[in-house]
């Protein structure tokens, strides 16, 4: 079976990721999985297909540069909203149209449009969206934060400030969200995947998406490429950049580590209130912060050992997972919270609040704890007995595999497959 997958990006970001995960998991599993991405492809993979840098830049432009002059000119959100105004005309693309089934995966920022979704959901093959954010269920935002705008019929988008205008008629989020309405109501079949609980059940909450069939299919995860100790090699590694193998280490990882929904202010509140409580417990870690900071003064004033790194590659990355006692999250909430997937993984016990897709990785008091939302006491707490007592290695990595791996995500995506086409016949 030939199953199309669509991808902004191919190997660029998380979304991109857990794509190329699940087409390979598929692969092992005998079936045609492929990509068609926007750009020139970061993989030699040769079932990657880029639709061309020119084609791709010329939408990606006229989408921002829509987007740009109905937000007052400002570029500080220009990228949290996408309109889907633009496209690559993918509906054309040979690997399109030789596919029996076609995917979509995060494909904003100009590779599909909702015009061509529409001619997407013409071809008469199934359609099936996995959705990486909230992005189906808004008018414009990928993550509506505290605004509940998304359960009517969206307007006044907060992301667009007072450009977005002030009623329906001339507000672009609340245009889009009627284009999407109007979409989803032409093609009862296309079918949506949320990734976690807790993107379910936002979606169910949202207008568009309400009533709706959401199907539940975790990220695939590679969980063979982790391991629980690191090899001498990759401790002179760590070393060589200021790492203290020998402390226990907490690890905080994101792209960029000062995104508002990280929130590390919360992860530095958190360590001070464990120095305060359990200094001798204290003393012996460290702290290790992975991802673009560019607030560094965030940092003032923490009382534990820390050490940032800047972003890491992928290999040093596993290393420091596997060196690692605690990997945190303080995120106000994730899709689904890979760098948590990566500590258990590598025997790491998670701590973090559960205010998202987190609660389909730790189960608390198995393999990692979840403390009170907003609750720093609490998280400090939840810290403190993951530090003393951390679960067994083994064991958190096998949990990982029972769950998440590529093979077994991939037989669970294709029995919807198979539920979409023996309804579609």
């Amino acid at each position: 079976m030939r199953i199309t997958f669509l991808s902004t990006n191919d190997n660029l970001g998380g979304a991109a990721t857990v794509t190329l995960r699940l087409i390979d998991g598929l692969r092992q599993l005998g079936e045609d999985a492929v990509m068609v991405c926007a750009r020139h492809t970061l993989t030699d993979a040769g079932y990657v297909h880029p639709v061309g840098w020119m084609r791709w830049l010329s939408a990606f432009l006229r989408e921002r540069l829509g987007i740009y002059l109905r937000n007052g000119l400002s570029r500080k959100r220009l990228f949290r909203v996408s309109t889907a105004s633009a496209g690559c005309r993918v509906y054309d693309h040979p690997t399109v149209k030789s596919a029996d089934v076609i995917v979509l995966n995060w494909i904003n920022q100009g590779l599909v449009s909702l015009s061509d979704i529409d001619r997407l959901c013409s071809l008469g093959k199934p359609v099936v969206w996995i959705m990486h954010d909230l992005w189906c269920a808004t008018g414009i935002c990928h993550l509506p934060g505290g605004c509940d705008r998304f359960t009517g019929a969206c307007g006044c988008c907060p992301l667009l400030g007072h450009a977005g205008g002030h009623g329906h008629a001339e507000d672009i989020s609340h245009r889009v969200w009627q284009r999407k309405r109007d979409l989803y109501a032409r093609h009862p079949g296309l079918a949506f995947v949320a990734v976690s609980r807790w993107q379910h059940e936002v979606c169910r909450q949202s207008s568009l998406l309400h009533g709706r069939l959401i199907h539940l299919l975790p990220h695939a995860f590679p969980v063979e490429e982790y391991s629980t100790r690191p090899t001498s090699e990759q401790q002179m590694a760590l070393q060589e950049l200021g790492i203290n193998t020998e402390a226990r280490l907490i690890v905080m990882a994101a792209a960029r580590l000062d995104d508002p929904v990280k929130d590390l202010p919360m992860a530095v509140g958190v360590l001070n209130r464990l120095a305060a409580c359990s200094p001798g417990l204290a003393r012996g870690c460290q702290a290790v912060f992975v991802g673009e900071l560019r607030d560094r003064s965030i940092l003032d004033g923490l009382a534990v050992n820390h050490i940032t790194t800047g972003l890491l590659s992928q290999e040093r990355l596993r290393a420091l997972y596997s060196a690692s006692t605690v990997v945190i999250s303080t995120s106000d909430y994730e899709t689904m919270g890979a760098t948590l997937m990566e500590g258990i993984a590598s025997g790491a016990t998670a701590v973090t609040f559960g205010n998202g897709g987190q609660r389909d990785i730790v189960t608390h008091g198995v393999n990692g704890y979840i403390a009170r939302y907003k609750d720093a006491d609490d998280f400090a707490a939840c810290l403190q007995k993951a530090l003393a007592a951390p679960f067994d290695r083994a064991a958190q990595h096998s949990d990982m595999a029972g769950r998440f791996s590529a093979t077994t995500i991939a037989s669970r995506f294709l029995d919807i497959i198979k539920k979409l086409s023996e309804t579609k016949t």
